[in-house]
C-alpha cells in the first residue's frame, strides 16, 4: 500500500470518527432539550399547587393534599421526575461513551 492509500485511509477514519461524535453530541442535545422541557412542564404543576395553597389559605385553613387536583398535580410531578432521571443516566451514558472515544484516539 503507497503513502497516498494511508493518507486516504486515516483522512476517511478521522471523517468517520467526527462524523459519530457530532452524532453522539447531537443526541446528547435532544435529550437535554426533552429534559428542559419536562422541567418546564413540572414548573407548571409546582405553580398549579401554589396557586390551590394560596386560594386555600384563608380561613378556615384546609388541607390542601386533601384536594384530589393537587394529588393530580403531585402525580404528574413524580412522572416527570421519573422520565427525567432515565432522560438524565442516557446523557451520562452518552458522555461517558463520548469521554471513552476521546481517550482511545
Amino acid at each position: 500500500m503507497g503513502f497516498w492509500d494511508n493518507v486516504n485511509d486515516e483522512l476517511k477514519k478521522a471523517v468517520e470518527e467526527g462524523w459519530s461524535a457530532v452524532k453522539e453530541s447531537a443526541k446528547i442535545g435532544k435529550l437535554r432539550l426533552r429534559a428542559h422541557s419536562l422541567h418546564k412542564n413540572a414548573e407548571k404543576h409546582f405553580a398549579g399547587i401554589g396557586g390551590i395553597v394560596y386560594e386555600m389559605s384563608g380561613i378556615p385553613l384546609e388541607n390542601p393534599l386533601n384536594k384530589p387536583e393537587v394529588q393530580k398535580h403531585i402525580e404528574e410531578i413524580k412522572k416527570i421526575q421519573a422520565e427525567t432521571e432515565v432522560i438524565e443516566k442516557e446523557i451520562e451514558k452518552l458522555k461517558s461513551k463520548e469521554r471513552a472515544a476521546g481517550g482511545a484516539r
